[in-house]
């Protein structure tokens, strides 16, 4: 829904992050009133060069892995610490 309303006003879909509807709290820090440029410019421009778009690559492709090695679909909740995976595991009840 954001990603709809930013591309609509900017007029450029292709150019915004896609991670950018996901809130994640690591990347708040661009989306505040003095560093809103870097908001406009990285995560709805060059965000290829975003170290923290690699990154959320990375996990997103490890949580795919994962799930093809155990056989199931993608966990629906992702629970991490400090940006760290926490795997869980079942109990039985």
């Amino acid at each position: 829904m954001v990603s709809q309303a930013l591309s609509h006003a900017c007029g450029r879909s292709h150019d915004l992050c896609p991670h950018i509807e996901q809130n994640d709290v690591r990347c708040s820090h661009r989306f505040s009133l003095t560093r809103l440029d870097q908001a406009f410019s990285v995560c709805l421009g060059a965000y290829h060069g975003c170290p923290m778009y690699h990154r959320l690559n990375r996990e997103s492709d490890a949580e795919l892995r994962l799930a093809a090695d155990i056989g199931a679909a993608a966990p629906l909740i992702t629970v991490t610490h400090h940006g760290q995976h926490i795997a869980l595991r079942p109990t039985g009840t």
